[in-house]
């Protein structure tokens, strides 16, 4: 059991450098220079604090107010929060370019 869920966290880590080397590449490219890309950097960071906000919040609900979750274990609920906020934002990055 140990291993499928340090498969699952090296496996997210590295979808994360990669979804990370993404958004940096967009952010040097000349087309994140003008007005639109301007545009597309803040409705990316528009949508990951979103989507960290509602994470952390669900998780705060999750542990303090329904117990449904051990306290030990919320550090390791905000390290999938972030790392699937890191991946989310790079594929909204991706939907967003193409349109």
């Amino acid at each position: 059991m140990l291993t499928v869920i340090t498969g699952l966290i090296v496996g997210l880590v590295v979808l994360v450098i990669i979804s990370e080397l993404y958004k940096m590449s967009f952010e040097r490219s000349k087309e994140s220079k003008d007005e639109r890309g301007k545009m597309l950097i803040f409705k990316i960071k528009s949508f990951s604090y979103s989507l960290l906000t509602i994470g952390i919040l669900v998780g705060v609900v999750l542990v303090a107010i329904l117990d449904f979750m051990n306290k030990e274990l919320f550090i390791y609920y905000v390290m999938i929060v972030f790392f699937i906020q890191s991946i989310a934002s790079s594929i909204y990055l991706g939907v967003v370019r193409k349109i």
